[in-house]
Protein backbone atom coordinates (compact mmCIF):
# COMPACT_ATOMS: atom_id res chain seq x y z
CA UNK A 1 0.00 0.00 0.00
CA UNK A 2 3.04 2.49 0.38
CA UNK A 3 2.19 3.69 4.34
CA UNK A 4 4.69 1.53 5.92
CA UNK A 5 7.44 3.88 6.11
CA UNK A 6 4.96 6.18 8.33
CA UNK A 7 4.08 3.36 10.59
CA UNK A 8 8.04 2.66 11.24
CA UNK A 9 8.65 6.22 12.25
CA UNK A 10 6.01 5.25 15.51
CA UNK A 11 4.88 7.80 17.46
CA UNK A 12 6.63 11.08 18.67
CA UNK A 13 6.29 13.10 21.62
CA UNK A 14 5.90 16.76 20.09
CA UNK A 15 7.49 19.72 21.41
CA UNK A 16 5.17 22.35 21.73
CA UNK A 17 7.81 24.86 22.07
CA UNK A 18 10.19 24.03 19.04
CA UNK A 19 6.96 23.93 16.86
CA UNK A 20 5.55 27.89 18.16
CA UNK A 21 9.06 28.73 17.19
CA UNK A 22 9.46 26.79 14.23
CA UNK A 23 5.72 27.92 12.84
CA UNK A 24 6.96 31.93 13.91
CA UNK A 25 10.02 31.35 11.61
CA UNK A 26 7.95 30.08 8.29
CA UNK A 27 7.35 32.43 5.87
CA UNK A 28 4.38 31.27 3.57
CA UNK A 29 5.31 33.58 0.29
CA UNK A 30 8.11 31.20 0.04
CA UNK A 31 7.51 28.29 1.96
CA UNK A 32 10.78 28.02 4.19
CA UNK A 33 11.77 28.72 7.12
CA UNK A 34 14.00 31.80 8.51
CA UNK A 35 16.73 31.22 10.46
CA UNK A 36 20.11 33.33 11.21
CA UNK A 37 22.44 30.57 8.89
CA UNK A 38 19.99 30.93 6.04
CA UNK A 39 16.73 29.28 4.94
CA UNK A 40 15.21 26.14 4.90
CA UNK A 41 12.30 23.91 3.98
CA UNK A 42 10.85 20.57 3.87
CA UNK A 43 11.14 19.08 0.03
CA UNK A 44 9.86 15.90 -1.43
CA UNK A 45 12.55 14.39 -1.28
CA UNK A 46 12.48 14.78 2.43
CA UNK A 47 9.05 13.16 2.90
CA UNK A 48 10.28 10.40 0.60
CA UNK A 49 13.21 9.67 2.45
CA UNK A 50 11.57 10.07 5.97
CA UNK A 51 8.22 8.38 5.41
CA UNK A 52 8.62 6.19 2.18
CA UNK A 53 5.89 7.97 0.53
CA UNK A 54 6.02 7.97 -2.84
CA UNK A 55 6.02 11.36 -4.50
CA UNK A 56 5.14 10.49 -8.42
CA UNK A 57 2.40 8.96 -9.70
CA UNK A 58 -1.59 10.11 -10.03
CA UNK A 59 -2.65 13.57 -7.55
CA UNK A 60 -4.03 12.71 -4.40
CA UNK A 61 -7.89 14.82 -4.87
CA UNK A 62 -10.98 14.01 -5.58
CA UNK A 63 -14.22 15.12 -5.49
CA UNK A 64 -15.81 16.31 -2.00
CA UNK A 65 -19.06 14.48 -2.52
CA UNK A 66 -22.07 16.31 -0.17
CA UNK A 67 -23.76 12.91 0.98
CA UNK A 68 -26.54 12.33 3.38
CA UNK A 69 -25.23 10.33 6.78
CA UNK A 70 -27.25 7.23 5.63
CA UNK A 71 -24.99 7.31 2.04
CA UNK A 72 -22.19 7.41 3.75
CA UNK A 73 -22.83 5.06 6.43
CA UNK A 74 -23.31 2.43 3.42
CA UNK A 75 -20.21 3.37 1.92
CA UNK A 76 -18.51 3.13 5.11
CA UNK A 77 -20.31 -0.82 5.23
CA UNK A 78 -19.32 -1.57 1.73
CA UNK A 79 -15.64 -0.07 1.66
CA UNK A 80 -14.68 -0.73 5.65
CA UNK A 81 -16.90 -3.23 6.56
CA UNK A 82 -19.07 -1.65 9.58
CA UNK A 83 -21.76 1.02 10.11
CA UNK A 84 -20.46 3.58 12.29
CA UNK A 85 -23.06 5.70 13.96
CA UNK A 86 -24.69 8.60 13.26
CA UNK A 87 -22.88 10.47 15.56
CA UNK A 88 -19.01 9.92 14.15
CA UNK A 89 -20.21 12.16 11.04
CA UNK A 90 -19.76 15.65 10.54
CA UNK A 91 -20.50 17.11 7.15
CA UNK A 92 -17.73 15.17 5.46
CA UNK A 93 -15.70 13.80 8.57
CA UNK A 94 -15.56 10.77 10.14
CA UNK A 95 -14.56 10.47 13.62
CA UNK A 96 -11.26 8.54 14.51
CA UNK A 97 -13.09 6.91 17.29
CA UNK A 98 -15.40 5.20 15.08
CA UNK A 99 -12.18 3.65 13.13
CA UNK A 100 -10.60 2.99 16.08
CA UNK A 101 -13.49 0.87 17.69
CA UNK A 102 -13.80 -0.88 14.45
CA UNK A 103 -9.92 -1.31 14.29
CA UNK A 104 -9.82 -2.91 18.00
CA UNK A 105 -13.42 -5.41 17.75
CA UNK A 106 -12.70 -6.56 14.16
CA UNK A 107 -10.62 -9.87 13.96
CA UNK A 108 -8.67 -10.79 11.06
CA UNK A 109 -6.50 -13.64 10.56
CA UNK A 110 -5.40 -16.11 8.24
CA UNK A 111 -7.92 -17.61 7.95
CA UNK A 112 -10.84 -14.49 6.74
CA UNK A 113 -11.97 -14.21 3.91
CA UNK A 114 -9.87 -11.59 1.28
CA UNK A 115 -12.56 -8.69 1.21
CA UNK A 116 -12.72 -9.00 4.80
CA UNK A 117 -8.61 -8.31 4.83
CA UNK A 118 -9.14 -5.58 2.11
CA UNK A 119 -11.93 -3.96 4.12
CA UNK A 120 -9.45 -4.09 7.14
CA UNK A 121 -7.28 -2.59 5.09
CA UNK A 122 -8.82 0.29 3.95
CA UNK A 123 -9.73 1.09 7.53
CA UNK A 124 -6.21 1.01 9.40
CA UNK A 125 -5.07 3.10 5.70
CA UNK A 126 -7.71 5.87 6.72
CA UNK A 127 -6.87 6.00 9.93
CA UNK A 128 -3.15 6.68 9.27
CA UNK A 129 -4.41 9.12 6.44
CA UNK A 130 -6.19 11.08 9.18
CA UNK A 131 -4.24 10.22 12.17
CA UNK A 132 -0.53 10.66 10.80
CA UNK A 133 -0.66 12.01 7.75
CA UNK A 134 -2.80 14.53 6.99
CA UNK A 135 -4.45 14.98 10.55
CA UNK A 136 -7.90 17.20 10.80
CA UNK A 137 -6.58 20.60 12.43
CA UNK A 138 -9.69 20.81 14.89
CA UNK A 139 -8.52 16.72 15.64
CA UNK A 140 -10.50 13.69 15.73
CA UNK A 141 -11.46 12.98 12.58
CA UNK A 142 -11.01 12.04 8.72
CA UNK A 143 -11.96 13.58 5.77
CA UNK A 144 -14.31 10.86 3.96
CA UNK A 145 -13.04 12.24 0.88
CA UNK A 146 -9.49 9.67 1.04
CA UNK A 147 -11.82 7.08 1.59
CA UNK A 148 -12.83 7.39 -1.97
CA UNK A 149 -9.28 6.48 -2.98
CA UNK A 150 -8.92 3.81 -1.01
CA UNK A 151 -11.57 1.92 -2.91
CA UNK A 152 -9.84 0.15 -5.19
CA UNK A 153 -6.74 -1.45 -3.00
CA UNK A 154 -4.61 -2.33 -5.64
CA UNK A 155 -4.33 1.63 -6.75
CA UNK A 156 -3.42 2.92 -3.76
CA UNK A 157 0.47 2.66 -4.12
CA UNK A 158 0.01 4.64 -7.41
CA UNK A 159 -1.22 7.88 -5.89
CA UNK A 160 1.48 10.60 -5.03
CA UNK A 161 0.75 10.64 -0.92
CA UNK A 162 4.19 12.31 -0.34
CA UNK A 163 2.84 15.52 -2.54
CA UNK A 164 -0.24 15.44 -0.33
CA UNK A 165 1.51 15.34 2.68
CA UNK A 166 3.68 18.07 1.82
CA UNK A 167 0.90 20.40 0.39
CA UNK A 168 -0.57 19.78 4.04
CA UNK A 169 2.34 20.47 5.72
CA UNK A 170 2.95 24.15 4.18
CA UNK A 171 -1.15 24.95 4.24
CA UNK A 172 -1.03 24.16 7.59
CA UNK A 173 1.65 26.23 8.60
CA UNK A 174 0.38 28.85 6.80
CA UNK A 175 -2.43 28.33 8.82
CA UNK A 176 -0.74 28.58 12.00
CA UNK A 177 0.86 31.70 10.98
CA UNK A 178 -1.84 33.30 10.20
CA UNK A 179 -3.78 32.32 13.83
CA UNK A 180 -0.64 33.92 15.54
CA UNK A 181 -0.77 36.71 13.51
CA UNK A 182 -4.21 37.62 14.55
CA UNK A 183 -3.64 36.66 18.07
CA UNK A 184 -0.48 39.12 18.15
CA UNK A 185 -2.49 41.86 16.55
CA UNK A 186 -6.06 41.37 19.02
CA UNK A 187 -3.46 41.80 21.93
CA UNK A 188 -1.94 44.87 21.33
CA UNK A 189 -3.40 48.42 21.86
CA UNK A 190 -1.93 49.14 18.24
CA UNK A 191 -1.60 47.38 15.35
CA UNK A 192 -0.97 50.06 12.62
CA UNK A 193 -0.33 48.15 9.64
CA UNK A 194 -3.48 45.40 10.28
CA UNK A 195 -4.82 43.96 7.62
CA UNK A 196 -8.29 44.57 8.78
Amino acid sequence: MGFYGVLLCGSRQYDNHLITALVERWRRETHTFHFRCGEATITLQDISIIWGLPIDGEPVIGIDVSHRVEEWQHICLNLLGFTPLTSHFKGGHLSMTALYEHFMTAHIDDNSPEIDVVKYTRCVALMIIGGIMVPDYQGGSVRLIFLQLLRDIERIRSYSWGSAVLAFLYHMNGLSLIVRQNEFEENIPYAPYSAR
